[in-house]
């Protein structure tokens, strides 16, 4: 597996390295190997095991800071893995490595990629590295043998604007419930006091629309905000305007601990979904999971993980409305946390996951095999 800070790195938890540290333990149960690339830099010394849940770990150095540590980690990576590695299988996450995949063939094996969202599309992108994720993407269409999607529409959006299909493979939800509620009061707030944001803090995680719906609300419950500082500076500052002018919102940054972080989703009144890029987002399935109502951006992805067991909005008067109208509502919102629960419970279940890579990869394997004997 390449393009992974690792498995369980110190820093920067991301969607990826939540589903993979689910599906690469399951993996190994089932009787395979795997090995994980991870960026040194991710992990203190003291936490860079070398075999971690029967999983090999492999740490390469990862300069280049938040710009170009990933394309520079998974690029020392995959000419490690060239000059050291007989692998069945090379799996790529992110559609940003797909040059990387194409030289990963000249391993003569087969090539898989989850691409994941639609990076040349990002707001905290410039021109340039839009057009590298843009030629990624091509690269990564011509060169794979085969993609992975984690979304139906983004199964058809791949279809419609590349010709070619991908195996689409949504991720999977944790079913848990708060065990610590404790753990929120160093936050200074209580079970069901807040409304909470869990994203990084970029234009296209709708933050800033979240905010100035949130400052019109009558609620006073508090509003937390869990995630890192943005790339771009003058979004960042606005987003803090918005908060220090409302003293009900909190910015707390970005949350390391990782059971804190469950519970101030399993604590919270409603989650706030803003993501508009992307397939199935990790943190909506884990709001899904712990039995939070959401109210999440009206796109196709958050509809088609959500359907009808959430509310939707798409400017800020929405935001303003349908907090207003939850705020007073604590049996509906209630209700709606369990319909999250159970549709979460029926479709996003990891072992279900963890079994259809395990078939893409074999089916994978198997016909290559087949079309290298012929």
């Amino acid at each position: 597996m390449f393009g992974l800070r690792g498995l369980h790195p110190d820093l920067e938890i991301s969607g990826f390295e939540t589903a993979f540290a689910e599906i690469a333990p399951r993996l190994v149960a089932r009787g395979h190997s795997v090995t994980i690339y991870c960026r040194a830099a991710a992990h203190t010394r003291a936490r860079r095991q070398q075999r971690a849940e029967g999983i090999r770990l492999v740490y390469v150095p990862s300069p280049g800071g938040k710009n170009f540590s990933a394309i520079i980690s998974t690029l020392l990576a995959v000419l490690h893995a060239l000059a050291s590695r007989d692998l069945d299988v090379w799996f790529f996450v992110n559609v940003g490595m797909g040059y990387h995949a194409a030289l990963a063939r000249l391993s003569g094996k087969p090539v898989v990629m989850n691409v994941d969202g639609l990076d040349w599309t990002r707001g905290k992108w410039g021109p340039i590295a839009r057009r590298y994720f843009r030629g990624a993407a091509r690269a990564a269409v011509r060169f794979c043998t085969r993609l992975v999607t984690d979304a139906e529409a983004m199964r058809r959006y791949y279809l419609e604007h590349f010709s070619t299909d991908s195996s689409m493979i949504a991720y999977g939800a944790i079913i848990e419930d708060s065990e610590h509620p404790d753990r929120i009061a160093a936050l200074g707030v209580g079970p069901g006091e807040y409304y909470l944001v869990v994203a990084r803090l970029v234009p296209e995680n709708s933050i800033a629309l979240l905010l100035e719906g949130f400052t019109r609300s009558r609620t006073s419950r508090r509003l937390v905000v869990v995630g890192g500082a943005t790339y771009q500076d003058a979004y960042h500052t606005r987003l803090r305007e918005l908060a220090d002018n409302d003293d009900r919102i909190m910015m707390v940054g970005h949350v390391h601990d990782q059971v804190l972080l469950k519970e101030l989703w399993c604590n919270c009144y409603a989650y706030l979904h803003g993501h508009s890029v992307g397939g199935t987002n990790p943190s909506l399935l884990r709001a899904m999971g712990y039995a939070r109502c959401v109210i999440a951006l009206d796109t196709v992805f958050n509809r088609e993980a959500l359907a009808d067991a959430g509310r939707y909005f798409s400017g800020s008067e929405d935001v303003t409305r349908l907090l207003d109208g939850v705020d007073a509502t604590g049996s509906a919102v209630v209700a709606m946390g369990a319909n999250a629960r159970a549709r979460a419970r029926e479709l996003y279940d990891w072992e279900h996951v963890a079994g259809q890579y395990e078939r893409l990869f074999v089916e994978t394997v198997a016909g290559d095999r087949t079309a290298y004997q012929s």
